[in-house]
């Protein structure tokens, strides 16, 4: 991994420093047998005395580039779409090596082990993305623990609850995407009155706000209370 600070500019999902940050890195190998690897990297700040640190890592993940070639366009555009939600920089996939937030390389960890094995076909990969589409962040989380808890570690594909991934996320057609939180038969409760709820919020002020001073202390022209 490069051993240097990483700067703004740098291939980054809202992780700009991965040796100070626990994140995970995606690094992309070269010649022919081109390999997608995913760490998960546990950074952190270095301490008064270490002149020089590296994060401990882990391997999660290895497949093929061509897999690679094909998730990697739509999983950038979910990433930006919540990134821009938050209000925060839209991210890009490097030549060699992209840092990514936490949260988010869990969410992509359950996609690349449903596809990670040689004989995923193609059609498969297209659906496992749509079904990965279609569920919250929430799910895939959770997704990512139980796997993560028996079966990951690279060398365990298949495996476990990485062979279930497969199972759920690559089954449909790409006509008929099976959608996971389908099943659950998602609703919404009642809607409830924000009590915070400002109509000018977002809006650009115009002037300033007069304040108030002891000539002119403008608690006393609040409402009264009403008697009890």
């Amino acid at each position: 991994m490069k051993n240097s600070n990483q700067s703004s500019g740098s291939a980054n999902f809202d992780c700009v420093d991965i040796y100070q940050e626990h994140g995970y890195l995606v690094r992309l190998t070269k010649g022919r047998d081109a390999k997608v690897q995913v760490f998960e990297v546990f950074g952190r700040p270095p301490m008064e005395r270490e002149a020089q640190w590296a994060p401990e890592t882990i391997l999660r993940v290895e497949a093929s580039r061509d897999v690679w070639d094909v998730l990697s366009p739509e999983v950038r555009s979910e990433f930006n779409r919540r990134l821009k939600a938050e209000g925060k920089p839209a991210g890009r996939w490097g030549a060699d090596e992209t840092a990514v937030q936490r949260l988010l390389g869990k969410e992509l960890l359950v996609l690349l082990w449903a596809v990670e094995l040689a004989d995923v076909k193609p059609e498969e990969i297209l659906v496992a993305i749509r079904n990965w589409v279609g569920l919250k962040a929430e799910e895939r989380w959770w997704l990512y623990t139980m796997t993560a808890a028996a079966t990951g570690l690279a060398h365990q594909s298949g495996m476990g609850w990485r062979g279930a991934l497969r199972q759920a996320l690559c089954f449909g057609t790409r006509n008929d995407a099976f959608h996971l939180g389908a099943v659950t038969g998602r609703g919404t409760l009642l809607p409830r009155a924000n009590e915070a709820f400002d109509p000018n919020a977002g809006k650009p002020k115009r002037g300033r706000a007069k304040k108030s001073t002891p000539d002119d202390p403008g608690f006393l022209l609040a409402p009264p209370l009403p008697a009890e």
